[in-house]
């Protein structure tokens, strides 16, 4: 192995530093994964849950010691909650992962976070919560307050997080060729193999996800190393549907958020710049975070 293999073996090793786990159970069986970052010193303000986007995991939040937003929150005092929704590494039925498994954003918005939401309430002998989203976790939280399926949630914050995606957007496995669909699968986990070198080398290729300029390559080697799954195609098609039609709305077309929106009706920080460099970048340590912090501190 040349030195430079070794340079990247070492970069990409990594395990996330969470206190405690825990698993949240749905009302359809699944078990969704949690995980647990004590308050240095007394707790203060709400728990708050951390949620990742569309084939990520909870790792977008600690991936780094310097770029994480679990470790920073915690240090502010706050009870911090990683979570993998349905079908991210743990978080799975009974019987384990299934490559014929299928969900969609419905799950998240109508189980998944009612579940976790309940779960983290009950945990930490608090009545309520407060739930930050990047991407497509911060479009879930829309949805849940609209619909009222997660009552305990009464703030949050949204990163990257459009309540609809124009179709010129461009879009990984929505938009684009790659990922290819196998099976059930949009098989995203295929850029663990490519993704760090590309990562290391700073190819601009991966600027639509980490930017270059604004991201050190370590964090976005580990990430594609560690935190991208393959994601279900009803849940991807879901996605290429509301790009197609300029909107946000559930599987059978029952309920449209996005002619909703007037129905929010919770304290929202809303970040519009940015992808997973606005969560672990560079700047995220002075921008984000104490932003984030300073936000639900002053919302408790």
């Amino acid at each position: 192995m040349s030195n430079t293999d070794n340079e990247l073996a070492d970069a990409i090793r990594w395990e996330t530093a969470e206190d405690e786990r825990h698993s949240a159970r749905t009302d359809d069986g699944w078990n969704v994964a949690l995980y647990r970052y004590r308050p240095n010193g007394p707790a203060l303000g709400m728990p708050v849950i951390l949620g990742h986007g569309l084939a990520g995991s909870r790792y977008i939040f600690d991936v780094h010691e310097d770029y994480s937003m679990a470790r920073a929150l915690a240090a502010r005092g706050l009870d911090v909650w990683l979570v993998d929704l349905r079908g991210a590494n743990d978080s799975w039925p009974d019987d384990g992962p299934s490559r014929s498994r299928q969900w969609t954003f419905d799950d998240f918005v109508f189980r998944d976070l009612p579940a976790v939401t309940e779960y983290v309430a009950d945990a930490t002998g608090r009545e309520t919560v407060h739930w930050v989203g990047t991407e497509m976790s911060g479009i879930a939280l829309y949805a849940a307050v609209i619909s009222q399926s997660a009552p305990r949630i009464t703030a949050g914050g949204t990163m990257g997080a459009p309540a609809s995606t124009p179709p010129e957007a461009e879009v990984p496995g929505v938009t684009t060729p790659f990922p290819q669909r196998s099976g059930a699968r949009y098989e995203f986990a295929m850029v663990a193999d490519v993704g760090p070198q590309l990562a290391r080398d700073r190819s601009e290729v991966l600027d639509t996800s980490f930017l270059t300029t604004n991201t050190d390559w370590v964090v976005t080697a580990r990430y594609f190393a560690h935190g991208v799954g393959d994601e279900a195609t009803r849940l991807v098609d879901q996605f290429r549907d509301w790009m197609e039609h300029a909107t946000m709305r559930s599987l059978g077309h029952s309920v449209v958020w996005s002619d909703r929106l007037a129905e929010f009706d919770i304290p929202v920080l809303v970040i519009a710049v940015g992808h997973d460099d606005l969560v672990a970048g560079l700047t995220a340590p002075t921008n984000t975070f104490p932003l984030v912090a300073d936000w639900l501190l002053a919302h408790d």
